[in-house]
């Protein structure tokens, strides 16, 4: 897993890389929906199992602060997820 900070215009961009399985095209647009899990197949045994609702968390308080949060992923390949933050200003 890599992790990296850079900034892109007025805002602040974190991405979070990994090497892993990647995410479905088709589930893309979903994983920051509530409950959504993208491949039940892969999901972690009880106890310590995920909800589907860490995404969603994280979109919510990114958007709440004025941001945007996405996710680049190709299958065998791995997954990227970004969220992006305005910097703040003089005020």
């Amino acid at each position: 897993m890599t992790v990296g900070v850079s900034t892109w215009g007025d805002d602040v961009v974190v991405a979070v890389e990994d090497h892993g399985v990647g995410i479905p095209r088709a589930a893309q647009d979903r994983v920051f929906e509530r409950f959504y899990k993208a491949d039940r197949a892969r999901q972690r045994p009880e106890p310590g199992g995920g909800t589907g609702l860490g995404l969603a968390i994280a979109r919510h308080v990114i958007e709440g602060h004025g941001g945007r949060i996405w996710v680049e992923s190709e299958e065998g390949v791995g997954s990227t997820f970004r969220f992006a933050l305005p910097i703040a200003g003089p005020d």
